[in-house]
């Protein structure tokens, strides 16, 4: 599978790019976050590194060295632009629908970063992708915003290769913020009353009429629901433990936790609270679905 390369188009300089984000946001994301947070997010697109998400998931799963990555949800095409700049061949796949519908998408601001095409106009529900495909699946805050989450991960999964990896972060929504309003939120608030809660703030309800919650447990029963055949890793979980093995905490209180952990006869309750707080407290899921053979 390969990328088809523009001729047509030139692709757009940093100031271009900046200016084309803070349109789409003022469009897109009227009345859901302020003019001064929608810029604070396009500051953050450019200076973020793209590849991030595969820093994060070396420590977990190998990425060979000619792999073909998807990211779904790939919006204005950060991740994609970064991974074909490390010479992979990554593609995305972008609705649109988020916020407002203004006049300028996100897929038509992905395509002017690159002179390829790597850019697909489609939603994870259905993907335009043979079977075994990927070798990586990306979905990066974007579980939270389709319309049926199990069919996506249905479909994350019959594209990818027997030993490929599902990466899926998304907001946890046990805590009180709501991360794309960016304002206080009660966790798992029903709609109704979150709809009179914006109002009273000033907020348009259009983004959280496209919102699922979605938390830890929530996305451990979909994946359940796949069948067997998966390897599972909650990456935050590995994380914490990893420290909590090394005592490589820095805050005091993380380490007297440490401590109270590697007590013999209490340890492993504490543990037990600890990662349950941890749950509830975190600002989002993070996991790296691991496929582990053909028996799917």
């Amino acid at each position: 599978m390969s990328a088809v390369r523009d001729q047509g188009s030139e692709v757009i300089s940093d100031a271009e790019l900046r200016s084309m984000l803070l349109q789409y946001r003022a469009e897109n994301w009227r009345g859901i976050q302020t003019a001064e947070q929608q810029q604070r997010v396009v500051e953050d697109i450019l200076s973020a590194r793209g590849d991030e998400v595969l820093l994060r998931i070396a420590h977990f799963w190998p990425l060979p060295s000619n792999a073909q990555i998807l990211d779904i949800g790939s919006g204005v095409g950060s991740f994609v632009v970064a991974c074909r700049q490390r010479g992979l061949q990554a593609f995305g796949i972008e609705p649109d629908r988020i916020g407002q519908d203004g006049g300028l998408t996100a897929i038509q601001i992905a395509s002017r970063r690159l002179a390829e095409r790597p850019f697909v106009a489609g939603v994870g529900e259905h993907l335009p992708f043979p079977d075994r495909i990927f070798d990586l699946v990306v979905m990066n805050q974007v579980i939270e915003h389709v319309s049926d989450q199990l069919a996506v991960l249905r479909e994350a999964t019959r594209v990818l290769k027997q030993r490929g990896a599902v990466y899926l972060a998304c907001p946890n929504y046990l805590r009180f913020y709501e991360p794309h309003y960016k304002i206080m939120w009660f966790p798992l608030l029903p709609k109704s009353l979150g709809r009179l809660y914006l109002q009273t703030r000033g907020r348009s309800p259009v983004m959280l009429n496209q919102l699922t919650y979605t938390t830890n447990r929530r996305l451990r029963r979909m994946i359940e629901e796949l069948g067997s055949g998966y390897l599972l890793i909650d990456m935050n979980r590995e994380q914490f433990l990893t420290k909590a093995s090394k005592g490589s905490f820095a805050s005091i209180p993380a380490r007297l936790v440490q401590r109270l952990i590697r007590l013999p006869v209490i340890g492993k309750l504490v543990l037990a609270v600890v990662l349950l707080f941890l749950q509830l407290r975190e600002g989002g899921s993070e996991m790296l679905l691991i496929s582990q053979s053909d028996g799917r």
